[in-house]
């Protein structure tokens, strides 16, 4: 189940379910992709898994470094979260293909992250500690628009 209702044919979706990645950089990313076309999506993403450009962190960016590459707002470089989110937009296209969909028309209408479980991980001897092993969804789902901006009909 989506946390979007999208009715049509013209669009792909993909998710990926319990993957081990930090909630907070994943929905940063997936902020920073929405609406963008798919090409320059994928360009944009493999720029932050060589560290070239940041992303921006609209939330969850307290004693975080500011970045001139953004005119100064708060950015940090989640290579991993990068890789998953870059792997599941290809699953998407890959979707979108088999839907005979223009890659080039298409746009990203819906990126999302949400949080799954959360599991206690102890130390195995000596002085316990816990830690929590936090698990994530990621959801995308693309649309093919026309040439000009506007949606086909």
């Amino acid at each position: 189940m989506y946390s979007l209702k999208v009715d049509g044919e013209k669009i792909a979706k993909a998710r990926v379910e319990e993957v081990n990645a930090s909630f907070k950089e994943l929905s940063e990313v997936c902020r920073n992709i929405k609406g963008m076309r798919v090409l320059d999506a994928l360009d944009f993403l493999d720029a932050v898994i060589k560290g070239e450009k940041p992303i921006r962190f609209y939330r969850h960016n307290k004693k975080m470094g500011h970045r001139k590459e953004l005119n100064g707002q708060k950015g940090r470089y989640p290579k991993k979260a990068a890789k998953i989110v870059k792997k599941l937009l290809f699953s998407a296209l890959s979707n979108a293909r088999m839907k005979n969909l223009g890659d080039d028309l298409l746009v990203i209408l819906h990126a999302a992250a949400n949080k799954k479980r959360r599991y206690a991980r102890l130390q195995p001897k000596g002085l316990r500690r816990r830690h929590d092993y936090e698990l994530s969804r990621v959801e995308i789902i693309l649309k093919e628009v026309e040439t000009n901006g506007h949606e086909k009909h």
